[in-house]
Parts: structure tokens; sequence; C-alpha cells
């Protein structure tokens, strides 16, 4: 098991427009690059990067605002995280690449694949959070975003250790993947976010669910058949509409990429291998 401290040996600093983002990038070949979730860091694909850099390029960034990567100065949007994204990439060299995202990085995932469609060459999609402006349903984070008083004090109660565990053990279904090791990373990934926590609703804000019919190259949802974070049964039914690959781990939640680590190792390797 890797420790946050451990992690923050493998990684590196890059300055994009005055915008400190952290990176871990392990391997040679074809670029692999995992986007990660909301209140979370690079940190949370501590177990898929020594198997995927076996193969592949791996590159997972802290999201601008999270982890060790700073907030930009013109704040948190679906179209400012995006070109922060993009120019940090193309400052470490990858043109065309492989995208892995979880949740929120699913969404951003996702738009990257549509925006970009010359430069993604595969895109897997895990339990992602495709609820966008145009969904009819807001996401609790855009709606907290609209009251300050409230959002200030929701991310003053999150960012302690004891809240964060009794969060995390809620959405891991597989409590054997739950120990201090990932309380402490996931601590360390958001206590420095702050406001940020809530100002990412803006991402869900700018996403549009439908551009997700728009993707071009291949897909592969993975998903947690018990995700209690995002209805499983409406990323499968969208997983279905767009004609994607579908891989389901049953007895997993909303990190089935951390409970089930072997498995969906696996599982992507193949897909990424095509």
């Amino acid at each position: 098991m890797v420790s946050w401290s451990e992690h923050l040996t493998t990684g590196s600093w890059i300055d994009v427009d005055d915008v400190n983002i952290f990176y871990v990038m392990r391997g040679v070949g074809q670029p692999v690059v995992f986007l990660h979730g909301w209140a979370a860091s690079s940190f949370s694909w501590r177990k898929t990067l020594p198997v995927i850099s076996q193969h592949f390029r791996a590159l997972a960034l802290d999201l601008p605002g999270f982890g060790l990567s700073k907030r930009p100065p013109t704040g948190i949007s679906l179209p400012s995280v995006t070109n922060l994204l993009m120019k940090a990439l193309d400052r470490l060299g990858v043109e065309k690449f492989c995208l892995v995202g979880h949740s929120m990085g699913g969404a951003i995932s996702a738009h990257i694949a549509v925006q970009y469609p010359e430069r993604v060459d595969r895109l897997v999609l895990v339990n992602p959070s495709l609820v966008g402006g145009d969904d009819g349903r807001r996401p609790l984070a855009m709606e907290l975003a609209r009251k300050r008083f409230i959002s200030t004090l929701i991310t003053r109660l999150f960012v302690r250790k004891y809240f964060i565990k009794r969060v995390l053990s809620k959405i891991y279904v597989d409590k054997s993947a739950l120990d201090d090791e990932a309380v402490e990373g996931y601590y360390e990934s958001v206590k420095r976010a702050g406001p940020v926590l809530v100002e990412a609703g803006n991402i869900w804000r700018d996403f549009r669910t439908d551009c997700v019919y728009d993707i071009r190259c291949p897909k592969l949802f993975v998903l947690g058949g018990m995700d209690n974070v995002v209805p499983f049964r409406k990323n499968l039914e969208l997983a279905q509409k767009i004609g994607a690959e579908i891989h389901v781990e049953p007895d997993a939640g909303h990190s089935v990429h951390e409970e089930k680590a072997e498995s969906f190792n696996n599982v992507i390797l193949r897909f990424l291998r095509g």
C-alpha cells in the first residue's frame, strides 16, 4: 500500500499560467491520463498507477484546487479546469492519450473527449458523475455554491479527519479497503481545498449530460453495483444508450478502483490494450 508521504515522493510540479499543478508520472509508452473525483487527488490512483505504468506511461494529476495543485485565480469552472489540464499535458509532451476519469473526473474526461476528439484515443469512465446543467437535477455542491454562509460551514466541517473517515465508511462497501493510510491520504487531498470543495459545483453546472452522445472514441464504463453516490442504474442505462463497453463489480461502491483494485486494473488494462 502506498502512503500519502510515499505518494508525494513519486510526484512533481508543473507551472501552467501561474497555477502550480502536482502530478505523478510513471512508465513509458502510450500515455494514460488519470483524473480523480471530487474531494480527492491523484492519491486515489495509488493502487492502479504501479500496474498500468508497467505497460503504459501513466500520468495522474491533482485537479486545480485539490491535493497539492493550486486554485486558479480565475476560479473553478469546467472551461478553466479543462484549459489548465490541456496546457499541462502539452507542457509534458502528451499529445494523444487514453483517459481514465472517476466521478467528477469522469465528467471532465467526457468533456475533454468531446472537445478534443483528435487527442483522446480511449476513454474509461469510473462511476462517472455525469449530471449536468441540462439534466434537470442539481448536485448538492451546485446548490451549496449559491449559499456562501452554508458552504463555509460545510467545508469547515468536512475538512476534519474524523468526518472524512465517516464519509468514506459510507462510500466504501468493502471496509477492508478503508485503512488509516486511505483516511490520511484523503484528508491531505482536501485540507487545502477549502471553498474549492463547493466551488467545484461549477463543473457540473457547465457540464452537458447529452455531450456523451458525441464521444467518438472507444469507451468503457466501470461501475460499482452498490454505488450510493451516483445511481448505478442511471450510469448503466447511459452506458448502454451510447454503446459503451460495460464492466460491473456487483459488490463494490463508488470507489470501485480502490475496493476492487486487482480486478479493476485487469479490466482497464485489457481495454487500454485494445
